[in-house]
Parts: structure tokens; sequence; C-alpha cells
């Protein structure tokens, strides 16, 4: 279960995340992220940011962000984050992408389908 500390710094996360995309982002390729959820481990050590590409297919294979630009964004977003957040240790950062949107549409051609 998690915490509720972890809950909250999640959803700082989330925010500061996407004003840091919104405003201060230069590369076009992550200019149309969106944030759709945060989850901090317990211990706030590391935290998995769930994005989906904005005007692009929801299907994970056809995503046209590389992973290695997102790992070398996420080592800036983590600096950043640092200079702004009111906490001691900002945690880890990793991006995956948010496969929910792509699975309830399975779900809902399933059932129309029936």
């Amino acid at each position: 279960m998690a915490s509720l500390r972890s809950e909250k710094v999640a959803d700082v996360l989330r925010k500061e995340i996407s004003l840091i995309i919104n405003k201060e982002t230069k590369d076009p390729r992550l200019q149309n992220i969106n944030i759709t959820a945060v989850k901090v481990s317990d211990d706030i050590g590391h935290a998995t940011v769930f994005y989906t590409l904005i005007g692009e297919s929801i299907i994970k294979s056809e995503s046209t962000l590389d992973k290695k630009v997102l790992k070398k964004f996420s080592g800036m977003v983590r600096s950043k984050l640092s200079k702004t957040m009111q906490i001691r240790r900002v945690p880890v950062i990793n991006f995956r992408f948010d496969e929910s949107v792509e699975y309830s549409d399975n779900i809902e051609t399933l059932l129309k389908n029936l």
C-alpha cells in the first residue's frame, strides 16, 4: 500500500514535470508529451512517469519517441526538480509509455463486438 507521503510527492511531481515540459523544454520531440500519472515508491527513491503523446497513436509500438531521449530528459527534469521542490531527495525518474489507453480501447472494442 502506498503511503500518503508518496502519493503527495507523486502529485507534485506530475504537476512540476508538466510545467517543465510546457515552459522549459525546447526539444520538439518532447513538447507533445502528456503526463498521465506518476507512481512513486514508498521510500521516494524511484518515480515512474506514465506518458502519452498528443496527436499520435495510442499504441506503444507506434510511439516515435526514443528511449535514449527520454533517459537524457529524465536527468534534466530531475536536476530542475531538485532546484524547485522542497524535498531532501528527488527520486530517480523513469518514463514509461502509458498503455492503459490502448488497453481500455481494446476492451471497448471487445464489448462492442459481443
